[in-house]
């Protein structure tokens, strides 16, 4: 089974972005040389705890550093921008790595309202969340440099003319989302980190395949699914190392994004039965353990779905302990 990464340049306690950049850089190539399938950014906006606010500034220079990993988004933020705009980035991309780039998009806004506001140029956000469907299909269009005619930019020409364009892929944690990826035949990747409800993955992946309908990009339905690992060489370390994404997630769920801290801090303030409970259901919406635990996790999770792809996020950090983890999954996706 492929396997992937998504890298949301979170920041670590005490660290500078500077810092995490230049190791955003070194995993790439790191798993370049593993033979990991893509390398993906996300993009967020005005917060303290993720660094990655323009995934095509980051994904260009990535392309520049690595020589065969696939490198895109993951995503950007549709709704804020303009369908063309974005169209014409990511193809200058792929004049310059030929083959290599991914356009994946979403609906989210990746921000709070004030980030939303700001980025429309003062227009309220809700203004233009209707209108992603018609943008997704736009960029469709752009790509194959064939502007409907019943179009009010009939004859634009989207520039520079690419032999391979952006493979372009729709991100989402909904049926809705599932739904719109199968009528425009797009491949489709579910966010499970971010949408862990019991049967939500399950049911939004059965609707794509069974309403997809082929394109001119794709004959067969594609399936990624998006979710956090976190592998050590026993499942008690790991458990360990863990600790940190953890904190990060039950803050989360109080309003606070937060940089990761060390694991001896992490998680100092859970005292209650009910907060551990809650912390406890954190750590059942990842993989975490030795490669054995989490290749029969990921077994069970292909066998129920029939997923093509798993993409990790591996919140970890330690850097070093975050690509032996990484080194990890690569061996047991390598055997399924």
């Amino acid at each position: 089974m492929d396997v992937s990464i998504l890298d949301q340049t979170q920041l670590i306690d005490g660290e500078s972005s500077e810092t995490e950049f230049n190791n955003t850089v070194a995993l790439a190539q790191y798993l370049d040389e593993l033979g990991y399938t893509r390398y993906w950014l996300s993009e967020h906006h005005s917060t303290d705890a993720l660094a990655g606010s323009a995934p095509e500034i980051l994904a260009s220079f990535l392309l520049a550093k690595t020589k065969n990993i696939r490198v895109g988004s993951g995503g950007v933020m549709l709704p804020h921008y303009s369908s063309y705009k974005v169209s014409e980035m990511f193809n200058v991309m792929s004049a310059l790595a030929p083959g290599r780039v991914d356009l994946g998009v979403g609906r989210a806004p990746g921000g709070h309202h004030l980030s939303n506001i700001a980025l429309q140029s003062g227009v309220i956000a809700k203004r233009n969340v209707d209108q992603f469907p018609q943008k997704l299909d736009e960029i469709a269009h752009y790509f194959r440099n064939k502007v409907p005619e019943d179009s009010v930019v009939k004859g634009l020409q989207t520039t520079p003319k690419v032999n391979q364009p952006a493979v372009l892929w729709l991100l989402g944690t909904s049926n809705d989302s599932a739904k719109l990826a199968a009528k425009q035949g797009l491949p489709y990747v579910f966010a499970h980190f971010i949408n862990y409800e019991a049967g939500a993955m399950d049911e939004a992946i059965a609707l794509y395949r069974a309403q997809f309908q082929p394109s001119t990009t794709l004959s067969h339905p594609k399936v990624i699914v998006a979710i956090k690992t976190i592998l050590a060489d026993t499942d008690e370390y790991a458990q360990a190392l863990a600790k940190s994404a953890v904190h990060a997630n039950f803050y989360l769920h109080r309003g606070v994004l937060s940089r990761l801290v060390s694991p001896d801090k992490a998680l100092s303030e859970v005292h209650t039965k009910k907060e551990w409970a809650e912390v406890q259901a954190i750590k059942d919406t990842y993989l975490i353990g030795s490669k054995q635990t989490v290749a029969k996790q990921l077994k069970e999770l292909k066998s129920k779905l029939n997923i093509d792809e798993v993409m990790t996020l591996s919140p970890i950090y330690d850097f070093e302990s975050r690509k032996y983890s990484l080194k990890l999954l690569k061996e047991v996706t390598d055997t399924m």
